[in-house]
């Protein structure tokens, strides 16, 4: 006779199912994750934009390195416990890019694909090399925060570009209201100083300072 087996794995229906996986990682797989990577991150950001020769001559070339430098440190506590503080932090930082970026020459969409390369760098790196050697799938929940960090710094740069061009376009010689940004190279590394110090000042909240990515979200 037949041998009907009554091993329900060999069904397809049970052959069709997704495989059974394990708890997400947790939030703190990946800030430590983005905390060890985040260095060579930023080299390689750094070294893609000299790449693109658009950072606009030796004046701003320091410039350019500064806020490579503040923006991804920010990555981490954007996404950690004390990411509400830090957001306007993160909008300021990003829209002082923008107004950089006319004052280096940039059009509109150059300043988005700049920073659309900090999210590429940190995407292929997930994929490479996932937090906790991909045994637990991130979060929706994290990868999504990630994203939204990532989409306000774009969008605010964009906003910070657009502005700078207004004053420029309406330029009425009156170069006291004009952003300080698009003025000189020292000013703009002042405003970032200033930022770097806020942020310092924010994580200074925590009993650590560099708690803000090893917490629970």
């Amino acid at each position: 006779m037949p041998n009907y087996s009554t091993d329900l794995s060999a069904s397809p229906e049970s052959a069709e199912r997704p495989p059974q996986v394990g708890p997400n990682a947790a939030p703190v797989e990946l800030t430590r994750w983005l905390r060890m990577r985040l260095p060579s991150i930023s080299s390689r950001w750094m070294s893609r934009l000299e790449a693109r020769e658009s950072i606009g001559g030796s004046d701003w070339h320091d410039v350019v390195r500064s806020f490579v430098d503040v923006i991804s440190s920010m990555l981490v506590p954007v996404l950690g416990p004390l990411r509400r503080e830090v957001e306007p932090l993160w909008v300021r930082i990003a829209e002082l890019f923008g107004h950089t970026a006319a004052g280096r020459g940039l059009a509109a969409g150059e300043v988005i694909e700049e920073l659309q390369i900090l999210r590429e760098l940190v995407i292929r790196d997930l994929y490479r090399d996932p937090p906790g050697s991909g045994v637990a799938p991130l979060s929706l929940r994290d990868v999504l925060l990630l994203n939204r960090a990532v989409d306000r710094i774009v969008t605010h740069g964009s906003v910070g570009h657009t502005d700078a061009l207004f004053f420029q376009l309406f330029d009425d010689g009156d170069r006291e209201r004009e952003p300080e940004a698009v003025r000189t190279a020292e000013a703009v590394l002042a405003q970032i100083t200033s930022l770097r110090d806020e942020l310092k000042g924010v994580l200074a909240l925590g009993a650590d300072p560099s708690f803000a990515g090893d917490a629970e979200h």
